[in-house]
């Protein structure tokens, strides 16, 4: 120690090791030069970004509890029509499966169902008896319209489960007039980064129309919830046969899909040695050639093949969410409309030894990018006279 003492220069400043000494170092303190203030502000600058950056990472990959109180209480809602028409929601209410109820007043009270004229026979009123929902709307549909009248259905896969049973993907779906706002709103209207699941503004949803192939879009998050448990169906041929059906309902009808493929994608041009697939602007079919590019494409992309029929006249719902094989990659799920009295259990799903994914994925493996020209398109559908 002696000479490490003899050694030590003689100006040598002792560091003050004290609480008081580590903050002094830190922030800026009296008696700082500008080049030792300026070093502290951009030290704390940089902790505060690193600090903000680790939250919103943990926000948008695991959320937080108000993504699972929502979905139950929404999921509740839609399924056991626990709760009435004209309940204020407060989703950060502790106790959010029983929400305050307000009053409606007198002048916005729903008409009778039926009223008794002079003559005293019953006649049905000339409107409609809940006037400020849409005109064939489903009642299950009344209590979550109440909250959102953005709502255009309910998307649920019930063959993806939790150990207790529940749905992983359990959601209402909305749709404005945008791709913009719901990408970092939930349902109730308020600032979450995790959103929720909306149908491509591009084409919207009425009682009188349905698009061929209503895009729906929703975020891979960390918690398991919204999109995460598509990328299930990368696994492996059977899960997808044990997991093929999905069930879409509008606000007029219910119905079923049978998964027809999934397929990874990028978003840029420079992500692939072939022509961009835009799966996300393909809404109808025109002619068969329109039907042909895009179907072709998604067979071509798919990990798994399958006898199932398809042609341009049936109806189809394409789910989109993030992926992480390279940047700006996505998982895409691609599932036909049942037919009348179709039996869905009939078909058979297998491995697609040729499937072909972007060339920025075999980059980032370092594999060789395959050689070809893309998929060859040709009507593919049963008894085609075109």
């Amino acid at each position: 120690m002696s000479m490490l003492n003899e050694v030590r220069p003689v100006d040598t400043t002792v560091r003050d090791r004290s609480f008081m000494g580590r903050v002094k170092e830190i922030i800026p303190w009296k008696g700082d030069d500008a080049k030792e203030i300026i070093r502290k502000l951009i030290y704390i600058a940089a902790v505060v970004v690193l600090i903000y950056s680790a939250y919103s990472i943990y926000i948008y990959k695991a959320g937080d509890q108000d993504i699972h109180k929502d979905k139950d209480y929404l999921s509740n809602l839609f399924h056991q029509g626990e709760q009435t028409p004209g309940n204020v929601v407060n989703p950060d209410d502790d106790n959010v499966l029983t929400p305050p109820v307000t009053t409606v007043p007198d002048d916005d009270k729903s008409p009778d169902v039926s009223e008794t004229d002079v003559s005293g026979e019953d006649t049905v009123p000339e409107v409609p008896v809940n006037s400020k929902y849409p005109l064939g709307m489903l009642p299950k549909y009344e209590a979550l319209y109440d909250i959102n009248p953005d709502i255009i259905g309910w998307l649920r896969i019930d063959g993806l489960t939790d150990k207790d049973g529940n749905s992983y993907i359990d959601y209402p779906v909305v749709q404005t007039t945008d791709n913009d706002y719901y990408l970092n709103h939930d349902f109730f209207g308020a600032d979450k980064d995790y959103g929720t699941l909306f149908a491509d503004y591009h084409r919207q949803i009425t009682k009188d129309f349905t698009p061929q192939n209503t895009i729906i879009y929703g975020h891979n998050m960390g918690a398991g919830t919204y999109f995460s448990h598509l990328h299930d169906y990368k696994k492996r041929a059977s899960f997808v046969s044990e997991h093929r059906l999905i069930n879409y309902s509008t606000l007029y009808e219910e119905n079923d899909y049978i998964i027809v493929g999934c397929f990874l994608i990028g978003i840029r041009e420079d992500q692939d040695t072939l022509p961009l697939f835009r799966y996300h602007l393909i809404f109808d079919f025109n002619t068969i050639e329109d039907f042909d590019y895009w179907y072709q494409n998604v067979l071509y992309r798919s990990y798994y093949t399958t006898d199932i029929d398809c042609n341009m006249d049936d109806e189809y719902i394409t789910l989109s969410t993030c992926s992480t094989e390279f940047y700006n990659s996505r998982f895409v799920v691609v599932a036909r409309k049942l037919r009348d009295g179709e039996d869905p259990s009939v078909y058979n799903y297998y491995s697609n030894p040729k499937v072909r994914k972007p060339a920025a994925f075999y980059e980032a493996y370092g594999m060789k990018v395959p050689k070809d020209d893309g998929p060859y398109y040709q009507y593919y559908g049963k008894n085609n006279d075109d």
